[in-house]
């Protein structure tokens, strides 16, 4: 949940009371200002499930279809080989 200006002023202020300002400074630079629009939610959070597993269901198809292409091409050429150790032999 994101803070107002004013509270974080105030927190400064009691930072800087006990820890002095240089220290306060450092540890304010920690706290990120958050802008709420920025904050996802649930229902990005599914959106986001949703888009991965259709991403990698796009990719588990493309290597089906790769280890196909390399398993065929490499029965075509041990045929090509064992054509050729017959034709000369």
């Amino acid at each position: 949940m994101p803070i107002s200006e004013a509270a974080r002023a105030d927190l400064y202020t009691g930072l800087a009371e006990v820890l002095g300002p240089e220290r306060a400074e450092t540890l304010m630079a920690q706290l990120r200002r958050s802008d709420p629009a920025d904050v996802a939610t649930k229902a990005d959070l599914k959106e986001l499930r949703v888009e991965l597993r259709d991403g990698l269901a796009a990719v588990n198809q493309r290597l089906d279809r790769l280890l196909q292409t390399l398993v065929t091409g490499l029965f075509v050429i041990v045929a090509a080989m064992v054509g050729l150790v017959l034709t000369v032999a």
